[in-house]
């Protein structure tokens, strides 16, 4: 179980260093753009929807496969004894 909380740990910082990396990068590049201000605006808030939207989705897919991984365990633990004892 220690071993799937470590990487539950690893794969939550990598996408948080993701998430940070990308905002640094959107960051930079809106204060690099010849664009006005209401433009760069509305740029950061539709490439921050869309960053919060992959996050989610990216999140979501590891949370179900860590949760099938624990169950497959889960289940193959169960099962162990009953082999045993055949």
């Amino acid at each position: 179980m220690s071993e799937n909380s470590s990487t539950t740990k690893v794969l939550l910082a990598l996408l948080a260093g993701a998430g940070i990396g990308a905002a640094i990068g959107a960051g930079a590049a809106l204060l690099l753009t010849p664009n006005d201000g209401k433009t760069n605006r509305k740029k950061l808030k539709n490439k921050i929807n869309q960053m919060s939207s992959d996050f989610h989705e990216t999140a979501e897919n590891i949370m179900d496969e860590i949760e099938d991984g624990i169950e497959e365990l889960t289940k193959s633990q169960t099962e162990k004894p009953a082999e045993d004892g055949q």
